[in-house]
Parts: C-alpha cells; sequence; structure tokens
C-alpha cells in the first residue's frame, strides 16, 4: 500500500514539475468564449473547458503545480519550526521550557481562519509564497508538541542517560542518540500535515482566501464550476478527484511511514 501511495504522490508530484512542458495550454488561456464554454471532453480538450473556455487539463496541471508548492513549503515551514521549537523546549526543561510550551498552547487557541482573514484584510490577495507562509506558521503548534514529548521521553531512556554518563557532550548525545528516534515520526507527521494543507489550502481557495483567479488552484477551479455543476458537473469533478487522490495518497503515506516508526522504535534501542 505504501509503495503505491508513495506513486501515486511522487506521479502528481512530477505532473506539477513539468506541468509547463506538459499542458497544453496556459493556465490562464481563454481559448473561445462562445464555441468553448464548458465543452464537454474531447480529442482537443481530453478533461474539457470551464466556463470560461480555459483548457481544464492544464489547469489542472497548473493547480497541482500551485497546491504542492504550498502544502510543500508550507509543511517544511511548520517542521522545521515546530520541531526546533519543541526540541529546544523538551531540552531546556524547566520552567523556560514550561513557558515556551505554554506559548505554542496560546498559539494553537488562536483560530486559523482569524488568522487568514486578519492577513487578507491587510494584505489582500495572498501570492503562493504568502499562502504557504501563513499557513506553515498557523501548523507548526502541533509539530512543536510532538516533538517535545518525543524529544522528553528519548531523553528519559537509559541508553541516554548512559551516553551521558560516558562523557557525551550534549550536542553529540543529542545527534547520535536522540535525532535518530526522531526521524521516522517526525517524518510521518510531515506527511499527514502535507495532506492535511492541502485541503485546507484548497478550501481557502474556494472561499476567495487563498489562491485567486485567474491564477490556476484547485480549490479555486470548484469555485469556478459551481454556477454550472448542472450543466457542466466534469468542470468541479475534474479538481475535486485530483484533490481527493493526493490528499488519499499523502494520508496513507503518512499512515504506514508511522506504522514503520513504530516498528524501528524497537530496533533501535540505542545508537
Amino acid at each position: 500500500m505504501r509503495t503505491f501511495a508513495a506513486v501515486v504522490l511522487g506521479a502528481v508530484v512530477l505532473l506539477a514539475v513539468f506541468a509547463p512542458v506538459i499542458a497544453p495550454f496556459g493556465a490562464a488561456e481563454q481559448l473561445d468564449i462562445v464555441a468553448l464554454k464548458n465543452s464537454a471532453p474531447s480529442t482537443t480538450h481530453w478533461l474539457g473547458t470551464d466556463g470560461y473556455s480555459r483548457d481544464i487539463l492544464s489547469r489542472a496541471l497548473f493547480g497541482a503545480r500551485t497546491s504542492l508548492f504550498v502544502a510543500f513549503v508550507a509543511t517544511m515551514i511548520a517542521t522545521a519550526v515546530g520541531a526546533l521549537w519543541g526540541g529546544i523546549a523538551a531540552s531546556t526543561g524547566g520552567r523556560r521550557g514550561e513557558v515556551m510550551m505554554l506559548a505554542v498552547d496560546v498559539f494553537r487557541s488562536v483560530p486559523r481562519m482569524l488568522l487568514f482573514l486578519v492577513a487578507v484584510a491587510l494584505a489582500g490577495a495572498l501570492s503562493p509564497v504568502w499562502l504557504a507562509a501563513l499557513l506553515g506558521i498557523s501548523a507548526w503548534p502541533s509539530i512543536s508538541r510532538m516533538a517535545f514529548a518525543l524529544v522528553r521521553d528519548v531523553r528519559s531512556r537509559s541508553f541516554v542517560e548512559a551516553a551521558q554518563a560516558a562523557g557525551g557532550t550534549p550536542a553529540r548525545v543529542f545527534l547520535h542518540h536522540v535525532v535518530p528516534h526522531l526521524t521516522g515520526p517526525l517524518t510521518a507527521a510531515g506527511t499527514l500535515l502535507l495532506a492535511d494543507i492541502l485541503a485546507l489550502e484548497s478550501g481557502l481557495s474556494f472561499l476567495g482566501l487563498g489562491i485567486r483567479p485567474p491564477g490556476a488552484s484547485w480549490g479555486n477551479m470548484v469555485q469556478d464550476a459551481v454556477p454550472y455543476l448542472g450543466s457542466a458537473w466534469w468542470t468541479a469533478a475534474v479538481p475535486c478527484a485530483c484533490l481527493l487522490v493526493t490528499v488519499l495518497s499523502a494520508s496513507a503515506l503518512a499512515d504506514q511511514l508511522q506504522n514503520n516508526a513504530r516498528r524501528d522504535e524497537t530496533l533501535l534501542p540505542g545508537l
């Protein structure tokens, strides 16, 4: 199952990367607003056209490029910041560590949607880079809490105490004995977060808070298709199918990575 999910996710990533080469038309290219508005799939337009006579296949490919870019960048930001913050808090311990984690809890209590509404009100339309930054900032507390628990658990084990007693420096003990126990769970958590951010980005774009037309995103493709659901169902079905397949693949891969991390934990008594 992991192999299949990885292959599907890898294929989507490759299609997104090479979208400018593969796509037969531009993402915002309007062909013939009269003759090709909501045209059904054909040999020329394999997935049909939308209400603005734009090729759906091309927009789906460029939409994948945008959605995956935002999701990957946001996931990297959230994982890096969260792991660093949680790791420092767990390693520091004491009142300083408690204050750091209290700050995480306070930040988690702020509704995500409020953050996005304020950002849009202040900045207007968000570019993919700014949207990724906002999504990453909103997601790092969950990774931080997980990293804190993992580091604290590993540091309490006997092999870490033995390494410290043997004269290992804090940096060496952390890098050689703690980090190997973090990579598996954090990779699984990051992959699951990728699926979550993909869905969230699409939802924001659908609501007009994320990527806005004429920029292509799976979320705003669905938004554009809403008026034509009864007469041109394929305009919404294509981006929905793309999002569903990608999110399910990432979730399945994350689940398998999590199982592997649990299994590997029994094989890593101490390095």
